[in-house]
């Protein structure tokens, strides 16, 4: 079976570029279990600007997980840009549409001091949530990029939290932090 290998590749110097998949690979019979993936725009609350997304991630049968993710949006005080290499994904049967990306930090192309600290390097952990519109009862909503100590330190743990209840005192899907998509679409499979 051939699945296809989707690579963090995008227009050279267009942090708009689309991503591509370059490839494909053979499978080895282990089927993907959990896809999503979105592209497009999240119109954010002012001062904020429009946030740009791109992203692909997979989990298959045999738990290994791939893909990758860009974020771009211009803040007041500079542009916060990153991409990453998605390291988990994880759903809710009882909460259909919701879905929590973790990944790794491979690019930090930002200027606003806020996205230049030590939680914000190549490597270090980052996550976001979304939710697509099942059968018309909610909106397709996603969320800016998290890092620690928001909630959790690292990928894994935020991966790993509950889709309801409170964790450490705070809402673990926090409706105030999810943002309509302005255009684009997202799309979860499992």
């Amino acid at each position: 079976m051939f699945a296809l290998l989707l690579g963090a590749c995008s227009a050279a110097g267009d942090p708009g570029g689309r991503i591509i998949a370059p490839s494909a690979t053979l499978n080895n019979g282990e089927g993907v279990e959990l896809a999503v993936q979105g592209d497009g725009i999240v119109d954010l609350p002012p001062p904020f600007g429009d946030l740009t997304y791109q992203f692909v991630a997979k989990r298959r049968a045999d738990g290994t997980v791939t893909g990758h993710f860009s974020f771009t949006r211009q803040n007041p005080d500079g542009l916060i840009e990153f991409r990453g290499d998605v390291t988990c994904v994880t759903d809710d049967p009882n909460f259909p549409g919701r879905a929590r990306v973790g990944g790794i930090v491979t690019e930090n192309n930002s200027t606003s001091p806020g996205s230049l600290t030590t939680n914000h390097e190549v490597g270090d952990d980052v996550w976001f949530r979304l939710q697509d519109d099942v059968g018309g009862g909610t909106f397709q909503s996603l969320t800016t990029l998290g890092f620690k100590p928001t909630l959790v330190n690292t990928s894994a743990e935020y991966c790993a939290l509950p889709f309801s209840g409170t964790h450490n005192g705070a809402n673990v899907w926090n409706p105030a932090s999810i943002f309509p998509l302005a255009e684009g679409q997202l799309k979860l499979n499992n």
